[in-house]
């Protein structure tokens, strides 16, 4: 009777978990096009036409700026998009499909470029804000469609050490306590 209620128990474990991550995981077809992520900006010179590049640090998870030859310099990050039909949007993925692009911050002043695993609402951390797969492709030039009435948003370059910068999305009306660069992030398709 014992081993019945854990055959039991157990079934309605597998069943409540209904893929193992490695299930969910998928490499792109053969034929995805992958882009690089390229900042322009006459407002910070060290940063124009430099590559994103992945997170260095791996408790941060923000995308970074490369910059050859620096402290901080690294090899530039391949994307492949993913659409969304009903809203016109996309996922920015890297690597494979459990891995995307997210926007994320304390506040909404500066959502960072994040880089998310699996991102849903339930895995959102207390107090940050979180958002993924809004990202517009516009002339190859990034933007964001969330439906935020706020229209002087923009993607900057904040300076994080003096070798390097990162990227957020600010909302273009609160007053920053970083030091922020109007750019804007075009997509450079991979030979």
């Amino acid at each position: 009777m014992k081993a019945f209620i854990f055959a039991a128990a157990l079934s309605s474990l597998a069943s409540a978990t209904p893929l193992a991550p490695w299930e969910l995981s998928a490499t792109p077809p053969a034929d995805t096009a992958f882009y690089q992520l390229q900042a322009k900006t006459s407002s910070a010179p060290s940063a124009n036409n430099q590559y994103i590049q992945y997170p260095s640090n791996p408790s941060q998870y923000r995308y970074q700026l490369t910059k050859p030859g620096g402290e901080n310099a690294g090899t530039p990050a391949n994307f492949f998009l993913k659409k969304y039909e009903a809203t016109g949007t996309y996922a920015i993925h890297n690597g494979d499909d459990t891995r995307q692009v997210a926007l994320a911050g304390d506040d909404s002043a500066l959502l960072y470029l994040t880089d998310a695993t699996n991102p849903s609402a339930g895995n959102i951390l207390g107090g940050q804000l979180m958002e993924w797969a809004t990202f517009t492709t516009e002339g190859n030039v990034l933007g964001v469609k969330d439906g935020s009435a706020l229209t002087n948003r923009t993607f900057v370059a904040v300076r994080g050490t003096s070798d390097s910068w990162f990227l957020a999305l600010y909302d273009g009306v609160s007053t920053s306590k970083e030091t922020i660069y109007p750019i804007t992030l075009n997509l450079v398709k991979v030979a």
